[in-house]
């Protein structure tokens, strides 16, 4: 990494830890995503910028200078997945190794959350079921493990403004 990016990314991790050491993050420190096709939202720190929107506008990329990422998308339930079948077929996906690294799940009638690390890397994704199971919402936050610190009180908030705003 030269002088100038390892500049950029010390100064948006002087930025982040800055707002968290304040508290919790001001609402206009905050942006909202809306997804059109599906209609959802949620709401993540302002560091982030847009950085790819699907050509079908399923969802959209986010990242931060400091390596870390948030995915959003919808998707039809056409295999009629419910929460165990979503996690099964993740992990057939990507690989059953993948999910070795997993430290927390948390599973019910609609939701799945995986969290956990993958090398240096933390993962956090959540999938919703909404529209009576019509629809599955996914929220995918990936950051440097050693950001935790700043990344970790972030999640919650994140996750919690995900919703179906229909």
């Amino acid at each position: 990494m030269d002088h100038v990016n390892r500049r950029a990314v010390l100064t948006g991790l002087a930025a982040a830890a800055a707002t968290v050491a304040s508290g919790a993050a001001r609402a206009d420190d905050w942006k909202a995503y809306h997804n059109p096709r599906f209609d959802f939202s949620f709401e993540y720190p302002g560091w982030f910028a847009a950085a790819d929107t699907s050509e079908n506008s399923d969802g959209s990329r986010f990242e931060a200078k400091d390596g870390a990422a948030i995915l959003a998308y919808g998707s039809w339930n056409a295999l009629d997945e419910n929460p165990l079948t979503i996690e099964q077929h993740e992990a057939f996906v990507r690989g059953n190794d993948d999910y070795s690294g997993l430290t927390y799940r948390f599973a019910d009638a609609k939701t799945l959350v995986l969290s956990g690390l993958r090398g240096e890397t933390v993962y956090y994704e959540k999938y919703l079921l909404v529209r009576d199971n019509d629809l599955i919402l996914n929220l995918q936050i990936t950051y440097p493990a050693q950001y935790k610190p700043v990344y970790d009180p972030l999640i919650g908030r994140m996750a919690k403004s995900l919703r179906y705003n229909q």
